[in-house]
């Protein structure tokens, strides 16, 4: 052995190697069991179930274990050496260096990390007998990258094959929280879509810089899985194409029934979203060269002291530089092996909307870290070259941070009524209720509110100035002002106001006239559905629906 790499809570890993004749050397990690946790049955039945499993396994994508074996200090595992970094640290890496983590390289890696999840999920025995393994635990620190641009996912520790020694019983959790699908939360059966919904998870974090589902508590992180509002990437970040953002919330359907059906299906999403723009090893290995040429430097040296001839001071300069961990850009956590009870006590009632026929997710929530809102500005400047648009995007958005995001409205506290007089784009409405005494009263004077809504578009400048205040002013009785409206949606979408685009969801703190604004939203399947929203200055209104259930025709 040459050095100790990491302590874990249940076991350590060394770097060693093995040598022959005519200066044969082969390096690897060696996984041991403290101490401490040998008096552990469960952990010992786990250790021993990632040797049988994983030591079957011949996939280029997929750490290989060599030997399993029993000295006096217990046992040990001797698994490949892999000289790279996992996905924490190329974030990390790529934060520090103020630049985004490359979309071909994200898209690559998830495409390989597919592959070799679509290989342990239809697995054949030696003997031919069929034994498909579930990872369980697929996440951004067990996914590697060499230096020579490779892809590698790690730690089998927990995953579920048929013929394992640990069985967990329906209704416990293992795994790492932030990455876990739905019905992994709840402690349901699992099957590979289980794993698709983690990758989708990786490759979302990836391209937007932030946690998807970061909590201040395990039970936090695993009731946001079950219910938070999920947003499409290409709506965070317009340099996203709606393709990739597809191929990613297809993967984070919380009914797995919507899922792609196998790993294999959802590499082929990948790389027809990609349209041929792909890293290859060569240039993966490039930008590992650029993210950690130091580290790289202290691996060699770290694998020559295997010669009695290194100096002590070169190997203590090495493990010095190898020890220094960017770290995760946020924190991840490992679930115990705990019920899911408490997290079942909200999580019945989104159990039932995901599985609901036709049931969407929930638009992006408004609230985003930070480092997410840097990131998005780093994303548009490069991209784009709107520096000036994404410096005002963060500020909004940053502004919105101090304000809790809004709930899903339900298609319940909205009411149908027929399109107005003056010509819109066709469609049905939804209108937001308002005070009911409101509404009577504005029935109650229908026929005066329309001779003001004549007199206003016919009126003199000074009364109205702008057309398209005195449209939009219907039904308020040529009220004057502003007021903001701040619209999320669960999907792309232009809207309309007065024949004229604002543009593509989310409006964010967007100012329209005061009286009822009727939006003509018009989404990717080309339908228009209108929404009336009550304006009123000084009260903000805040919305987060859902496209296809708005009535439209």
């Amino acid at each position: 052995m040459l050095t100790q790499l990491t302590v874990g809570g249940m076991a350590e890993l060394f770097l060693g190697y093995t040598s022959g004749p005519g200066g044969f050397r082969k390096y690897v990690v060696i996984k041991r069991i403290l101490p401490d946790a040998r008096s552990n049955d469960q952990f010992v039945r786990m250790f021993l179930d990632e040797a049988r499993i994983t030591a079957a396994f011949n996939h280029p994508n997929i750490a290989q274990v060599f030997d399993l074996g029993e000295e006096d200090d217990g046992l040990y595992l001797a698994m490949e050496f892999i000289g790279g970094q996992n996905l924490n640290q190329v974030t990390s890496a790529c934060m520090k260096k103020r630049q985004p983590v490359p979309l071909a390289f994200t898209l690559s890696v998830a495409r390989d990390v597919c592959l070799a999840l679509h290989y342990a999920h239809t697995f054949t025995s030696p003997g031919g007998e069929a034994s498909p393994v579930i990872h369980r635990d697929v996440a951004q620190k067990n996914i590697m990258v060499t230096y020579d641009g490779t892809v590698k996912l790690l730690d089998f520790g927990i995953a579920k094959a048929k013929n394992s020694l640990e069985r967990t019983s329906v209704g416990t959790v293992k795994g790492t929280t932030g990455y876990m699908s739905p019905e992994q939360v709840r402690g349901d059966a699992l099957d590979g879509r289980s794993d698709l919904f983690s990758v989708g998870v990786v490759m979302h974090e990836l391209i937007t810089g932030e946690r998807l589902f970061a909590g201040k508590t395990e039970r936090d992180e695993m009731v946001k899985i079950l219910e938070d509002a999920i947003p499409w990437p290409s709506v965070l970040l317009p340099h996203i194409s709606e393709d990739i953002s597809r191929v990613v919330m297809r993967a984070l359907e919380r009914n797995v029934d919507r899922r792609y059906p196998s790993g294999r299906d959802m590499a082929r999403a990948i790389e027809k979203a990609a349209g041929g723009k792909l890293m290859d090893a060569d240039q993966r290995a490039a930008l590992m060269k650029s993210l950690f040429a130091e580290r790289m430097a202290a691996t060699r040296s770290l694998l020559e002291s295997a010669d009695v001839t290194t100096s002590s001071q070169v190997l203590a300069s090495a493990k010095r530089a190898l020890q220094k961990d960017d770290g995760p850009y946020l924190p991840e956590r490992k679930a115990t092996a705990l019920s899911v009870v408490e997290a079942r006590k909200k999580a019945e009632i989104a159990k039932l909307r995901a599985e609901a026929p036709g049931s969407d997710e929930t638009a992006p929530p408004v609230k985003r870290s930070k480092l997410g809102a840097v990131w998005a500005l780093l994303s548009l400047s490069l991209f784009l070259g709107l520096a000036y648009g994404a410096f005002r995007l963060t500020q909004l958005l940053e502004a919105e941070e101090k304000a809790p995001p809004p709930p899903p409205m339900s298609l319940g506290a909205m009411v149908p009524i027929l399109p107005p007089n003056a010509p819109v784009p066709g469609g049905d409405v939804a209108v937001v209720e308002a005070d009911k005494d409101k509404d009577t009263k504005d029935r109650d004077t229908k026929d005066r509110d329309t001779k003001d809504k004549d007199r206003d578009r016919a009126g003199t400048k000074d009364r109205d100035n702008d057309r398209e205040d005195a449209t939009a002013n219907r039904g308020s009785r040529g009220r004057k002002g502003k007021g903001e409206v701040t619209l999320f949606l669960d999907e792309p979408a232009e809207i309309f106001l007065n024949n004229k685009s604002l543009g593509r969801a989310p409006l964010v703190k967007r100012s329209l006239p005061v009286g009822q604004a009727e939006l003509i939203l018009v989404g990717e399947d080309k339908k228009r559905r209108v929404l009336a929203v009550p304006v009123e200055a000084g009260k903000p209104v805040r919305l987060n629906l859902k496209l296809r259930e708005l009535p439209g025709r």
